[in-house]
């Protein structure tokens, strides 16, 4: 199942929820130490507080990693091309030349069934006929069309009729 476009921008949106809650959650676990005296508090009742504390704690701290880690460069390729070959996509021959912003908003906007079958053509050198990209994806023929569809859509790939099936090839320029 294809996840919707907008699926980093929820994911994100969710971690930030997550850790602005237990932040707070923190605070004012935290503070009850701090208004309450601690002599008039039972032991179990600071134990529990204390594990509360720690576990908000954790919660907090994936969240964070969660959104540090996964702030993506703006030029980010995908997994299995490589950087200096992203700045160089043939978006047409009437296009005139490349927009740099453009190669880079294309490659950002692949989903991950995409970048996959990008990894794919490029780990092939960049030409590989249609039917081996479906043996080695395991996608349905109609999932490999469809993706084809939007990479060449993109202007990342192109295909040419070879026999029965389609030989794919990047249009990415080669060094």
């Amino acid at each position: 199942m294809a996840q919707p476009a907008d699926s980093p921008h929820r994911t994100r949106t969710l971690a930030l929820t997550v850790l602005a809650g237990t932040v707070a959650l923190l605070i004012l676990l935290i503070a009850i130490p701090l208004v309450v005296p601690h002599q008039s508090l039972p032991e179990p009742i600071i134990v529990f507080v204390s594990i509360f504390i720690l576990i908000a704690a954790l919660i907090a701290g994936i969240a964070l990693a969660y959104l540090l880690l996964a702030r993506a460069p703006a030029a980010q390729a995908p997994p299995g091309v490589a950087p200096e070959r992203v700045a160089k996509v043939d978006v047409g021959p009437s296009a005139g030349p490349p927009n740099p912003a453009f190669q880079d908003l294309a490659i950002r906007l692949l989903d991950g069934d995409e970048r996959r079958m990008l990894r794919v053509i490029v780990e092939a050198k960049g030409d590989i006929l249609q039917r081996d990209l479906v043996r080695i994806t395991a996608f349905s023929e109609a999932k490999v069309s469809r993706l084809l569809d939007r990479l060449e859509e993109r202007g990342l790939v192109r295909r040419e009729r070879h026999g029965m099936t389609n030989r794919v090839r990047l249009t990415l320029d080669q060094p």
